[in-house]
């Protein structure tokens, strides 16, 4: 009897030890995973954008004309913008800081009607449409921002260029005959606007920019005399880049 109470002892304390270690084991801590790191806004990045510019045109045609005329010496311009662009950032904390180039084709374009005597023009009376229209821009611009993660807010401005192409189409009077000109310059500017960035994967950055640029005046040689123009736009582009 006494060594039957001492064996169901021992195989009690047996199995109370092999619960109270697999209980043990099952209680062992283990730390939550880090955290991912914050996403890194520094780096170069290349991508594509398109949008939609509008504007104004301004030129002195009217001082081509004598006594009353009816002069095209302003007029809306509209049209698509899209192109690539490409740049590099740096971050202290959470601003970061860059630098950064596009070059667009563009459409855009506008026109007005114009009649009047022209003295230096055989002295006719004319009637036609001065056209003024922009195939490419470009721009090189500073940028600085405020991230909170994978989130961008911006401003950019610099410098501005773009080609533009000066068209005069009309009819003289006098001479009973059709007539058509144009010349075109390179024109350089200023550009100021803001943005947005959004980081959907570490290296796919969606992005939305609104800027205001104008164009300085240059001087066209046309058929009927020299006309100065100049023009100014607003762009609302998206686009997408890929940062490296």
């Amino acid at each position: 009897m006494k060594h039957s109470l001492l064996a169901a002892a021992a195989a009690a304390s047996v199995l109370a030890m092999g619960v109270g270690g697999a209980l043990a084991a099952d209680l062992t801590y283990e730390p939550p995973p880090a955290p991912p790191p914050p996403f890194s806004w520094a780096g170069f990045y290349a991508g594509v954008h398109a949008g939609y510019a509008w504007g104004s045109e301004d030129d002195n045609q009217s001082n081509l004309f004598g006594p009353e005329p009816t002069p095209a010496d302003s007029f809306d311009m509209d049209g698509f913008v899209g192109g690539v662009h490409a740049g590099y950032n740096w971050q202290a904390n959470q601003f970061v800081f860059g630098v950064e180039g596009d070059v667009d084709y563009t459409n855009i374009k506008g026109s007005e009607g114009y009649a009047g005597y022209v003295p230096d023009f055989r002295n006719d009376y004319v009637e036609g449409t001065l056209q003024l229209k922009s195939e490419w821009q470009a721009s090189a611009r500073l940028r600085a921002g405020y991230a909170v993660d994978n989130f961008l807010i911006y401003a950019t401005g610099g410098i501005a260029f773009a080609d533009g192409k000066l068209s005069s189409n009309g009819y003289a009077y006098n001479a009973d005959a059709n007539f058509s000109s144009s010349d075109s310059n390179t024109h350089v500017g200023w550009t100021i606007g803001a943005g947005a960035e959004y980081a959907f994967t570490p290296n796919w950055i969606g992005r939305a920019e609104l800027r205001y640029t104008e164009f300085g005046s240059k001087s066209y040689e046309l058929l009927e005399g020299p006309v100065d123009a100049s023009w100014t736009q607003t762009a609302v582009t998206v686009g997408l880049s890929y940062k490296f």
